[in-house]
Order: C-alpha cells, then sequence, then structure tokens
C-alpha cells in the first residue's frame, strides 16, 4: 500500500512538471493559430514539438516514480492515451497497474 504522502508527492512532481511547460505550450498554440493562414499551417509545429517534449518528461518522471517507489509495492504508473468522454478528442490520462509477478519452477 501506497502512503499517503507518497502519492501525493508523486502527484505534486507531475503537476510541477505540466505547470512548468503548458504556459509555454499555450503561448505557442495562440502564436500558431494566428500565423496558421500565413504559414499553412507550419507555425503549428513548435506546439507539436513541445506537447511531445512535455509526454516524454512526464513519462521520464512516471518511469523515475515507478523505479523509486511504485514497482517495489507491485504497482505501475504509465500514460495512456484515451478517447475523450465527452468528444472525440483524445487526451492522456496516468493509470496505475498491478504488476503480476510469477515464479517459474
Amino acid at each position: 500500500q501506497v502512503a499517503p504522502e507518497e502519492f501525493k508527492t508523486s502527484i505534486s512532481r507531475v503537476n510541477a512538471c505540466l505547470r512548468k511547460n503548458l504556459p509555454v505550450n499555450v503561448k505557442w498554440l495562440l502564436c500558431g493559430c494566428l500565423c496558421c493562414c500565413c504559414t499553412l499551417g507550419c507555425s503549428l509545429w513548435p506546439v507539436v514539438c513541445l506537447n511531445k517534449r512535455t509526454r516524454r518528461s512526464i513519462q521520464k518522471l512516471l518511469e523515475w516514480e515507478n523505479n523509486r517507489l511504485y514497482h517495489k509495492l507491485g504497482l505501475h504508473w504509465k500514460l495512456s492515451k484515451r478517447k475523450c468522454e465527452t468528444s472525440n478528442m483524445m487526451e492522456y490520462v496516468s493509470i496505475a497497474c498491478y504488476l503480476m509477478l510469477f515464479n517459474r519452477t
């Protein structure tokens, strides 16, 4: 079982990473949308790259948290893509899975 303090610390780290990266991504998105017609959509590439970088940062952070604590408890955090409930868009969610360990004799 994960202590509430450990869980809170893990979630705080993920939120801090998002808090750091999201304002930059939004600024580039607004700039890209304003210039989209003039650049034939090429102005949106920085947003795509920044989103990939943010996603990789979160994945690395979750892997670090897994190695630090959660794998020892038989849990595995990962980032997963799923369809939004309210629209046809996709979203990323973090999922905790139980690790099934089998001993082979």
